[in-house]
């Protein structure tokens, strides 16, 4: 305790607990201010990049079905080849089981083995509604994810067998 002039004392432990407790609140406050701010610049980059690779798998998909269409007629093997490429350096290359479908059924597709399009473009959809789950998930409040982790629907798409057909 520490007395000044005209009767006034100043507690010292008091001062310096106010003191403390306002420099973490201070601290606190910024970080999670900033945690917050770095937070939505990584969901805006993430959720932009995977639009537009969702983007580009819509279009490579309909470029896929039209040469699949056209190839009936005249083969187009220099057409095949950069729709393939596209198409390998679009999806998961360590992916050993649906992106490798995908894959392998698109080598079929235009291997003359009477193999169908539309299950091509189911499989291509179940990966893109997969992903938009998951960007779903990654923008959901850290708050709500706690009370959703384990509902039904989530459980649903986390499943490995959530894009077999």
């Amino acid at each position: 305790m520490i007395s000044l002039p005209y009767g006034l004392s100043i507690d010292l432990s008091s001062l310096l607990a106010g003191i403390t407790l306002t420099a973490i609140a201070g601290w606190l406050a910024s970080f999670l201010a900033l945690r917050k701010d770095e937070r939505a610049v990584q969901l805006d980059q993430i959720t932009r990049e995977r639009t537009k690779w969702r983007n580009s798998i819509r279009k490579a998909t309909e470029d896929i079905a039209q040469a699949y269409h056209d190839n009936k007629s005249r083969p187009i093997p220099a057409r095949i080849a950069v729709l393939r490429a596209k198409l390998v350096t679009s999806i998961n290359p360590k992916d050993d089981k649906d992106d490798d479908l995908i894959l392998s059924h698109f080598d079929e597709l235009f291997a003359d083995s009477r193999c169908d399009i539309d299950l091509f473009t189911k499989r291509i959809g179940l990966l893109l509604k997969h992903d938009w789950e998951r960007v779903k998930w990654e923008c959901t409040p850290i708050y709500i994810k706690v009370f959703t982790r384990y509902s039904a629907k989530q459980r649903k798409w986390r499943k490995s067998t959530y894009r077999e057909i």
